[in-house]
């Protein structure tokens, strides 16, 4: 595996600072000389792991730190002179490895004098490396080391490389160990400075955004229900569409308000599997821009899979609805409604475990070096959940949560102790943070519509080779756009992540990610999606209409046994089924053209609401325009929204329904997640306003006080 401090990883810090000197150079040297002293002190500090920086280069307070990195320091860097971190930022940017290895910036030693310089004060590697010697003379083979055979060998070689090792062209691998410690700290240092430059410095952003971890605190739930609910096929069909109009809508934020996308890919960046150790306590990379590439691409993969899988949902269920009377056609529907509602309950589960084995449960996780190519992203638990059944049964509950063996049906008990302990225990250390608390309440809602499918439908158990429709296609795309992931490059954009909120730069963003993925397979990501379920529901008829021999040998998965067609062949289909669409935009495209035709029914504004102040309050800063846009407590949404005479109805976990009253249009409840800390804040203010917006047809001129 390799050395995670070799030239592979300096390489591509070196290039992501490059290229954000290319894009962001003299917007930073901008801001950089318009700050005085202090305001740049409070900057370094903030990159800074745990606010420490150098007070001055020969600072001892953190140990040998100023023997490898001494100008990292706040009397030079934050100094009067703005030039100091300017010039040398602009080296760091401008020269390769081997480059700053041999100079510094302003005739400087290079990093290797530097190094070797500390070595004759007592500077010594943590890790010895006998018989190994390292490549520094270029950049072909810069860092790359070899072991020499035997000490008399050694010796010799260094004896006859007296002249390459006094110059540093080949040096012992100790000292070039250093060296590219020193390399590495600076070049992410460096890394880190610049994006918050960026980021403290933009005066045009679109609106402000939430930039750090929410803060941890108790998390609030109601238990979920004691006995499942029986259900007419009609109401489930009506919680899967507003699951569905709940998926579409988080979408479109993505595609529309980059002060959502923004936070969303944040928060995906800082979960990634990558930042956990494996079982030897080895740790990838934690700061280089493809990672933020590729949080960027999953983010909207996962929304539009989301989207996808819950349209298909709706229509097993609407065909349901339509009572077919014909016995092998229901089976055939019930079995696909199973197997598809457990795969999305798999998916969110993942997403669950994948928030907090960073998070609450980090110390529980670790990543798994088996595995093939995804071995990197591979986590697996390292506790038994029951060990914790007296220590910590909140910590006991979430780990059975994020276990695969622990399915829809299994979760619903775990989840209605989660709300149970969070209300006679506040004080249990094991709290969620406010990502764990949103990816809790997704695996609650899909659990309980799975417990409540059970109840209400014969639903027959998951099965591999039945109702296989649907399954196989989105399973077989989803691996396709995986790996996609690996040629993603969009640091100009989302390095800094933050730099989404710029003007258009969301936008163009998506309009890249979107190039991307037509030059690979030949239509847009969202696109590859679009249709998937119609194509699944004439399979299903197909079924159906084939005798009972053939229908039996389709479920039994022996038709399928034809040589698959080549990738470039599908490639070629996609583009010339593209040609056929309509010129307005699907909803699950990424780059909007024409309008898609209204979802809502709100064609029609209706007449203003006349609501008492506060109630007026809530919704005008929830439909605020304003950039700073404040915050409305979960208990002022609750009042405002029985105001208007809707009914809240506790579901389960934090999980809530609002139902309208009887004469309300359109007449349609909506469900929604209680945030964390009972707060709506952020961008779950334009999530928010978004369900309202196009469920009801509200904005800022819906309301006005009586």
């Amino acid at each position: 595996m390799q050395h995670y401090t070799q030239p592979f990883l300096l390489k591509q810090l070196q290039q992501d600072l490059s290229r954000k000197y290319q894009v962001h150079g003299s917007r930073i040297e901008q801001i950089w000389r318009s700050w005085g002293p202090a305001r740049r002190g409070e900057v370094l500090k903030a990159g800074a792991a745990n606010d420490e920086v150098l007070r001055n280069p020969s600072d001892t307070s953190m140990g040998n730190v100023n023997m490898i990195i001494p100008e990292i320091n706040l009397q030079q860097l934050a100094g009067p002179d703005p030039e100091f971190f300017l010039s040398r930022f602009h080296f760091r940017a401008t020269h390769t490895l081997h480059e700053q290895y041999s100079q510094g910036p302003d005739g400087q030693p290079g990093d290797g004098q530097v190094i070797r310089t500390s070595m004759q004060q007592g500077l010594r590697a943590a890790t010895r490396y006998p018989l190994e010697l390292t490549r520094m003379m270029d950049d072909a083979e810069y860092g790359e080391s070899f072991k020499v055979g035997d000490s008399a060998t050694y010796n010799k070689m260094m004896s006859d490389l007296s002249y390459a090792i006094n110059s540093g062209a080949i040096a012992p691998r100790g000292a070039a160990e250093l060296v590219m410690q020193r390399q590495l700290y600076i070049l992410q240092f460096f890394n880190i400075l610049a994006e918050d430059i960026l980021d403290l410095g933009s005066t045009s952003r679109d609106t402000a955004a939430p930039k750090k971890k929410p803060r941890k605190g108790a998390k609030q739930t109601q238990a979920a229900p004691a006995k499942p609910e029986k259900l007419p096929v009609a109401e489930l069909l009506l919680r899967a569409q507003d699951q569905k109009s709940a998926a579409d809508d988080y979408l479109a934020l993505c595609r529309i308000e980059p002060a959502f996308l923004a936070p969303v890919v944040n928060m995906w960046f800082m979960s990634r599997p990558e930042l956990l150790p494996d079982e030897k306590g080895r740790r990838l990379p934690f700061y280089t821009d493809k990672y933020k590439s590729v949080a960027f691409f999953d983010v909207l993969h996962s929304a539009i899979v989301e989207a996808a899988v819950w349209e298909y949902l709706c229509r097993l269920l609407q065909r349901l609805v339509e009572k077919p009377e014909d016995k092998n056609y229901r089976a055939i529907l019930l079995q696909e409604l199973s197997n598809v509602s457990q795969f999305e309950y798999s998916r969110v589960q993942a997403l669950f475990k994948r928030s907090v084995h960073t998070r609450s449960a980090n110390k529980y996780f670790r990543r798994s070096s088996a595995g093939g190519n995804k071995a990197a992203t591979r986590v697996v638990m390292t506790v038994k959940p029951e060990s914790f059944a007296q220590e910590d049964p909140l910590l006991q509950s979430i780990l059975n949560l994020t276990d695969p063996k622990t399915d829809a049906l299994k979760a619903i008990p775990w989840i209605q102790k989660l709300g149970n302990l969070a209300h006679t225990h506040p004080t249990l250390t094991s709290e969620l943070a406010g990502p764990e608390s949103e990816a809790l309440a997704d695996v609650s809602i899909t659990a309980a519509f799975i417990q409540a499918l059970a109840a209400s439908l014969p639903l027959p158990p998951a099965n591999s080779k039945k109702g296989q429709a649907y399954l196989p296609k989105v399973k077989a795309l989803i691996n396709e756009v995986d790996k996609l992931s690996d040629d993603v490059d969009l640091s100009e954009y989302v390095a800094p992540i933050y730099n989404l909120l710029e003007p258009g730069v969301a936008r163009k963003a998506l309009a890249a990610l979107d190039v991307l993925v037509v030059d690979k397979a030949g239509v847009g990501l969202g696109l590859l999606y679009d249709g998937l379920a119609e194509e699944a529901m004439a399979a299903v008829h197909a079924q159906y209409e084939e005798s009972e021999q053939a229908l039996e040998k389709e479920l039994d998965g022996k038709l399928s046994l034809t040589e698959p067609p080549s990738t470039a062949f599908i490639v070629e289909q996609r583009r010339e089924k593209a040609k056929t669409r309509p010129a307005y935009s699907s909803v699950y495209s990424l780059v909007l053209t024409e309008a898609a035709p209204t979802e809502t029914g709100c064609v029609d504004r209706t007449p203003a609401h006349k609501v008492k102040q506060s109630t007026f309050e809530v919704f005008s800063t929830l439909f605020s325009k304003a950039e700073s846009q404040g915050s409305v407590a979960w208990t002022a949404f609750q009042s405002a929204m029985t105001d208007l005479n809707f009914s809240v109805i506790p579901r389960f976990g934090s999980i809530y329904t609002f139902v309208p009253p009887k004469d309300f249009l359109p007449p349609r409840s909506f469900t929604i997640h209680r945030p964390h800390q009972s707060r709506i804040e952020g961008y779950k203010l334009l999530y928010f306003a978004n369900r309202l917006r196009r469920i009801y047809g509200w904005d800022d001129a819906s309301f006005t006080t009586e």
